[in-house]
């Protein structure tokens, strides 16, 4: 959304966002702030909801001076949308993913490609990919971010005095919560972590209950926390306050870049199918891994990290100030910018 905002600013009314209620599989989903900025279109499913047409918007995009379309080949009016705008000779970005999730998918990827007169990668490593298929073709990078400039900022206590772990997301199966309940458990059984360490759970979802029944059993309420969904930047940087890191249990996503904004590291699960913001994590700067569905390896992390707070990761200051010049809206938007500039 931050993104948006700073692009209407940016070019005013001629600038029109399209957008539809969610995505495929019903996530993400656009906000009730979103509509006073995009126009909504509908999403029309079929192939069990493997393909899209969105509808209201088709001949706006034909006719745009430029138009910047979301990549994911499944949005079959977004498809046609490209191809009849090479045909009019109108230019177009295309914005996503560098390759498909198959075979077929990436070499569909390199026709599709052809169609369109520059690409906005979410990654370098997905920009050198996009290269590599269409060597002729712009090539930008813009991050997907989640934070501000101006809210990427150490918190205000020192790490040294921290005494919890946190995790920020949806508690669901897939993000493995469980898992990092279990580690924590373990760590103060085995006195890795000592027993007034505290594990703070960010977020909701269908696990929350299970979690719950869990820290109850143990009797660990004093402990762990459930602070529920957070959105308010100010409450999540509270939220962030007393933490040493965060943790990715499950495949990382956007909690990655918004930890490394308030100056946070982060534990990471090693072998997941990560979104692209794993490129963020550098090890020994700003995250360390683990071996993945391993409760031991992750108490054992947990013990380490809490051991030695200031020894492992970069200062807050510096994770925070690499994040605002990489992982801001702001960085996101300056790409956007040059490449509309630039076809």
């Amino acid at each position: 959304m931050g993104l948006f905002l700073l692009l209407r600013k940016q070019w005013g009314d001629d600038f029109q966002i399209y957008a539809g209620d969610e995505g495929f599989g019903g996530s993400p989903q656009s906000t009730k702030e979103a509509w006073r900025h995009f126009q909504r279109v509908e999403n029309k499913y079929f192939l069990r909801g493997n393909l899209l047409w969105q509808k209201g918007c088709f001949r706006s995009l034909v006719s745009a001076d430029v138009a910047i379309l979301n990549a994911n080949m499944r949005v079959v009016s977004n498809t046609l949308v490209l191809l009849l705008r090479k045909i009019l000779r109108r230019k177009t970005i295309l914005w996503g993913h560098a390759e498909g999730k198959n075979w077929f998918a990436s070499r569909l990827r390199g026709l599709y490609l052809r169609l369109c007169n520059g690409f906005i990668a979410y990654t370098q490593s997905q920009a050198q990919m996009i290269q590599l298929l269409s060597p002729e073709r712009p090539v930008w990078v813009a991050a997907n971010s989640c934070v501000r400039w101006e809210d990427c900022m150490p918190c205000a206590l020192s790490r040294e005095n921290a005494d919890q772990f946190i995790y920020v997301g949806r508690l669901v199966r897939e993000k493995k919560v469980g898992l990092l309940l279990e580690s924590f458990l373990e760590a103060r059984a085995r006195a890795l972590i000592p027993r007034q360490a505290r594990l703070v759970f960010v977020g909701d979802g269908e696990e929350r209950s299970v979690l719950e029944a869990r820290v109850q059993e143990c009797d660990a309420g004093g402990v762990v926390e459930f602070a529920g969904h957070i959105s308010d930047t100010e409450r999540l940087r509270a939220s962030y306050r007393d933490a040493i890191c965060s943790v990715s249990p499950g495949y990382v996503g956007l909690s990655a870049t918004q930890s490394f904004s308030f100056g946070i590291p982060m534990l990471i699960a090693s072998d997941e199918f990560h979104s692209p913001e794993i490129e963020a994590c550098r090890e020994g700067f700003n995250a360390r891994f683990f071996a993945s569905d391993d409760v031991k390896a992750l108490a054992e992390e947990l013990g380490l990290v809490y051991s030695q707070k200031n020894g492992l990761f970069a200062s807050g200051k510096e994770i925070a100030d690499w994040t605002q010049q990489n992982y801001s809206f702001e960085a996101m938007n300056d790409a956007f910018v040059r490449a509309v500039e630039e076809v």
